[in-house]
């Protein structure tokens, strides 16, 4: 029941970061093509600050742990700005699709393959759905006619680091569990220090310009990195208690149902066919998941 409840709060909260973070990026006062760069500089720092607190401000770190820590501040740079430019060069639906399919694949071939846990034959089926569920909710809106050859290359990209970043959290509480802490620390923080140097080298003398994000955005950014920052210290409490096939499955499709249901509520979009089809088979999915 206590992992449970620990998996929704996790759910509601990652939503809340992606209502806030949609928020923050359209009240951004700054070029819009450095609102994502300034966000990454200010998650890596807030995220250390908060979790060294949440933590007692104890910091121990050993070389795997470290190596750990690092490599997933590289995944999560990447996935920022390939998120980004995949945007720019094709549709986001697809994109989106491809990201969703990643962030449940890996961890499942990890938690089945490398760390031996079992999965039931209705659990499979569950996970399965939750897949289809995302063809079915975004394949109106798929338009690959005329996209490059990079945007396919981005969307691997994409893939590969949304499945490396919940992956290498499991590898870290497998291999150190009290360790995790400090490792999300040092992911944010350099994730956010790359972010800066890019940031920096292409604005120059101007860098600090970009961090006037302006008076409106500024609530919804402290409550997309307040948001984030719990969720983010839940999700590796939890990692050690639970499936990870089944958590991520379970966030993601969470994640995605209450997204929907925002742009419904805040952003005016109409209700589909495919929309209400998809999300009801993602509900399925989650309620089998939770049995």
């Amino acid at each position: 029941m206590t992992s449970a409840l620990l998996i929704l709060l996790i759910v509601f909260l990652y939503s809340f970061q992606t209502l806030f973070c949609a928020k923050y990026s359209e009240n951004y006062a700054g070029k819009s093509e450095n609102s994502s760069a300034v966000f990454c500089v200010l998650e890596g720092l807030f995220m250390g600050v908060f979790t060294l607190c949440w933590i007692g401000f104890k910091f121990e770190l050993s070389p795997i742990s470290a190596l750990l820590g690092i490599l997933n501040a590289c995944v999560l740079f990447w996935y920022n700005m390939s998120l980004i430019k995949a945007n720019a060069r094709g549709s986001y639906a697809f994109m989106n699709v491809v990201l969703l399919f990643g962030g449940i694949l890996l961890p499942l071939l990890y938690s089945t393959i490398l760390r031996g846990d079992s999965l039931k034959w209705y659990q499979l089926c569950a996970i399965g759905l939750m897949l289809l569920s995302f063809v079915v909710m975004n394949y109106r809106e798929i338009k690959l006619k005329g996209a490059p050859l990079s945007y396919y290359v981005i969307c691997l990209i994409l893939f590969i680091c949304n499945g490396l970043y919940g992956t290498l959290l499991t590898v870290q509480s497998d291999y150190n569990v009290s360790q995790k802490n400090e490792m999300l620390i040092l992911t944010f923080v350099i994730m956010g220090g790359i972010a800066f140097l890019q940031l920096a080298a292409k604005e120059r003398k101007d860098v600090l310009k970009a961090f006037r994000i302006g008076k409106k955005a500024v609530l919804p950014l402290l409550l997309c990195l307040i948001s984030a920052s719990v969720a983010a210290n839940i999700l590796i409490l939890i990692i050690p208690m639970v499936n990870t096939a089944v958590l991520f499955t379970v966030q993601s499709g969470g994640v995605l149902l209450l997204s929907v249901l925002y742009s419904y509520l805040f952003f005016k979009e109409k209700a589909t066919v495919p929309g209400i089809i998809g999300f009801i088979m993602a509900l399925i999915s989650i309620t089998v998941l939770s049995l």
